[in-house]
Formats: structure tokens, sequence, C-alpha cells
């Protein structure tokens, strides 16, 4: 039997890599590929890089990768040096070695699983366009064909969009493995993909394992970015409701002329989220 895991988007949330590292040991798969975002917007960046590269397993370039690699050095704009950018700017700056930020800058854009006898698989971050071009349950069957039809392999394999996916279209099927650290489905157990050889194709578990999440708001809690960063704030809060919160923010505060980087901004927007579908993206009108 083959079997190969895919995951992604652990977003620096060590106790949801744990479970499912745990979890890929019960599931026993002959390959395990992550597609890209092991680090940034949770407070764990360091420890999940060493145990992702501990574990040996190949990584895929994902665009949390890039933003940390343009916070390197002291050479960023004057308007990233501000509070708001610090989870990522510390990140760069203070927790990731020079070692590690090589390491990424060596990441493929691309990861192909070629098993003898199954359809070839490419992995990618976000589409064949670009890594911060998601696929999933929104785009049409046109969409998503233009998103991956430059893939010679028929199961493409993106992440970015933090919620499992699964079609076919065309000649392709197209999946997306959710998220580990950070879901936007609605469902806050750390999620990811298990494809299994069956009768010459493949079928597809997604898989969500459930974790104790209070470790890693008390990881965010000892880096003491969470009184200083309004984006901390809003991070930990996706964690907490599985939902996407970060570009409803920035438009409630924009909307109300409020401060973006202000502990009574965010209280009013977590006040004014409370209650709405978890897993949805959420918008709000001036008021």
């Amino acid at each position: 039997m083959t079997r190969i895991a895919v995951m992604a988007d652990i977003h620096g949330n060590l106790p949801a890599l744990q479970a499912v590292v745990e979890d890929v040991r019960q599931v026993a798969p002959d390959q395990v590929i992550v597609a890209g975002d092991v680090v940034n917007r949770g407070p764990q960046s360091k420890e999940c890089l060493d145990l992702v590269r501990a574990m040996g397993w190949p990584v895929v370039f994902g665009n949390h990768e890039e933003y940390v690699l343009k916070f390197e050095g002291d050479s960023t704009p004057e308007e990233w040096r501000g509070d708001w950018w610090l989870p990522t700017r510390s990140v760069a700056q203070d927790e990731l070695t020079a070692d590690d930020l090589a390491y990424l800058k060596a990441l493929p854009l691309h990861y192909v699983v070629d098993a003898p006898d199954l359809p070839g698989i490419r992995i990618v971050h976000g589409s064949l366009r670009a890594i911060n071009d998601g696929l999933g349950f929104w785009m049409s069957d046109a969409e998503l064909i233009a998103a991956v039809g430059e893939s010679p392999e028929p199961v493409v394999i993106g992440a970015h969009t933090h919620r499992p996916f699964n079609r076919r279209v065309g000649r392709w099927w197209v999946l997306n493995t959710g998220a580990v650290g950070v879901p936007f489905n609605g469902n806050p157990a750390a999620q990811y993909l298990v494809l299994t050889a069956d009768g010459g194709d493949w079928r597809a578990d997604f898989r969500a394992v459930p974790y104790d999440r209070a470790p890693v708001y008390a990881a965010w809690e000892r880096t003491g970015h969470l009184e200083r960063s309004m984006a901390a704030q809003v991070f930990k809060y996706e964690v907490e409701t599985a939902t996407f919160h970060l570009m409803a923010y920035i438009e409630f505060c924009e909307v109300r002329g409020l401060p973006l980087n202000a502990m009574t901004s965010f209280v009013k927007y977590r006040e004014a989220s409370a209650g709405t579908t978890p897993g949805r993206s959420l918008h709000f009108a001036a008021s």
C-alpha cells in the first residue's frame, strides 16, 4: 500500500503540529510533505520549524515564509517597523537563526509525488499561478482549471485558504489540505490530508485532530506581543474561533475610522463579531 500525508498552514502553532505528528505516527504514511506556511501568525515559529526540519519532511515555500523574509535584517521599510507588524518582524529578526532563514529561502515552489502505477501529484502552497492564490469551494470549474491547468500531474494539492477542499474538474483532481495551526472552516481541530492508493487511484482522507489550545494561548502570552500588537490579538482570536478575521478586522477599523493598532479597536471588533457564523468571512458596514 502507498500512502502520503500532506499538511500545511502550521503557522507557529506547536501544540497543533505536535498533535498532527502523533496522528501521522498512527497513520504511518510512506511520505509526509508540508505545503508551506510553517512559520508566522502563531507564537512558536522557531519551535515548529525545528520540528519539521527534524522530521526530515519536504517543505514547499508559502506566502508566510515570504512575509518573514521581507523582514529579514535592518532594511525593512519604516512603515513595517511599528507594533502592528511586531509578530512577523519578531519571527524574522529575533526568533529564527541565519540558518533558518537560509533554509526558508531555498524552499521550492512545487513538490511532485510520482508513485508507480498511480496518478502523479503536484503539491503547491497556493495554486500554480501564485503562492497566495488559493484553491477553494468558491471557485467555478473554469476558475479552477485556470489555476491548475499548467500541471502535467492530474492531482493538484494546495493549501493557503485554511479550508479543506475536494473537486474533480476536467482531467484534474483538486484538493486543499486545510490547516494544521489555524483552520478557517469553523472546526478548531488540526487538519491535514492523507492520500492512500486504492485500485490504481488515490483515496482522500481529510483528518481533523483535536488538541488542547490552552498551551498555544499561553505561548502568545509569553511573547508579550498581545499588549503591543493587535495583529497578534487577531491571530489568537482566529485560533479561538477557527475563522478568518484579519481582513475583516482591518475593514472594520477602516469603515469606522478606528486606529488599527489599538486595544479599544480590537475589543469593539470582537464584540461586533461575536455570534457570527464560524468559518465564514465577515463584513461590516459603517455604523
